[in-house]
């Protein structure tokens, strides 16, 4: 009996050596052929644009909420004045913006990056004022008639980085959706305000007329401190289009703070002469504190207007989406 086990696994033995030799020599390398899993790309580069709106919280500095005054005085009768007044519902952060961004994959919940983006945003208010008199005298009527329209507008251009923190929160396949978090530095931001005042005249007295115009145009540059800041979030969904690329859409909140150092009349025109050099520095410049004391007796015409500090909400939601690179 121990004679056949001993012959049965001598004879075990020789077959699973001869297999093991056959496989080896039908193997392209002489050996087993190994599994490799592919590693997936660390670094995503994006481009991106959108369209944002501005929220009620935003700056939207306007002198008041007037879009008319008429005034009528009819023979010598008391005026009668007419004004109407229009909510400002519209603040800085309506406009478009373009920007690219990069962004590193730490795991397969958690990236990190950097978004560039370019935004400008303008906003302006239009105010009608007019006048008429007429008085009626035995042989003719006396009358008088003035319109003016002015205009002012706010534009602000912003480059801002913005450093983020982007969350999945499902994942599948085919596709993610994902929270974003991040802060905004705004290197040297650019706010400028246009105002212009065109207004007519007209006179009559005895059977005879005489027309005016004016014209006027003023431009001021808000003094921004250097850099501002602000925060931004978001919530966005990316879908795979190839292996390397990817689409993707994004719904942020963002909100910005200008800290108004100063504002300077850099144009003043009349009629198209330039009126700048007649202006003394207290005309041409205000200079924003926390606090100071006024001293009519002793100001100074050569120094700048002392005004209360100031500060510009930027605050916008909006709609960006984009393409994504893999590499």
């Amino acid at each position: 009996m121990k004679k056949y086990l001993a012959i049965s696994i001598f004879i075990s033995i020789g077959f699973y050596s001869y297999a093991q030799k056959k496989s080896q020599l039908n193997s392209p390398t002489g050996s087993f052929p190994t599994i490799k899993i592919k590693s997936e790309p660390r670094f995503y580069l994006s481009v991106h644009g959108g369209y944002a709106l501005s929220l009620g919280s935003t700056f939207k500095f306007y002198p008041d909420n007037i879009s008319s005054i008429a005034v009528t005085a009819l023979d010598n009768t008391p005026p009668i004045k007419e004004i109407k007044y229009k909510e400002d519902s519209k603040g800085l952060g309506d406009g478009a913006r373009v920007g690219v961004g990069i962004s590193y994959i730490i795991n397969d919940f958690l990236n990190v990056g950097m978004d560039i983006d370019y935004f400008k945003s303008s906003i302006s208010k239009t105010r009608d004022s007019s006048y008429y008199s007429n008085q009626v005298l035995p042989n003719n009527v006396d009358e008088v008639t003035y319109n003016e329209q002015y205009k002012i507008s706010y534009t602000t251009s912003l480059l801002s980085f913005s450093p983020n923190i982007t969350f999945k929160a499902i994942a599948r396949p085919k596709f993610f959706i994902y929270n974003k978090l991040g802060a905004i530095v705004i290197f040297h931001p650019s706010s400028i305000q246009h105002e212009t005042l065109n207004g007519n005249y007209k006179l009559g007295w005895q059977g005879f007329y005489r027309d005016s115009a004016v014209s006027t145009q003023k431009t001021y540059d808000w003094g921004i401190r250097n850099p501002a800041f602000g925060f931004m979030g978001g919530i966005g969904a990316q879908a795979k289009i190839t292996e390397k690329i990817r689409a993707y859409a994004e719904l942020q909140f963002t909100h910005i703070i200008f800290k108004v150092k100063n504002r300077l009349l850099t144009d003043f025109k009349m009629d198209g002469t330039e009126m700048l050099s007649t202006l003394s520095q207290s005309e041409k410049e205000i200079v924003f504190a926390k606090s100071y004391t006024s001293n009519n007796a002793n100001s100074n015409p050569n120094n700048p207007t002392v005004a209360i500090y100031q500060k510009f909400p930027i605050t916008f939601a909006g709609l960006q989406v984009g393409v994504v690179y893999r590499f």
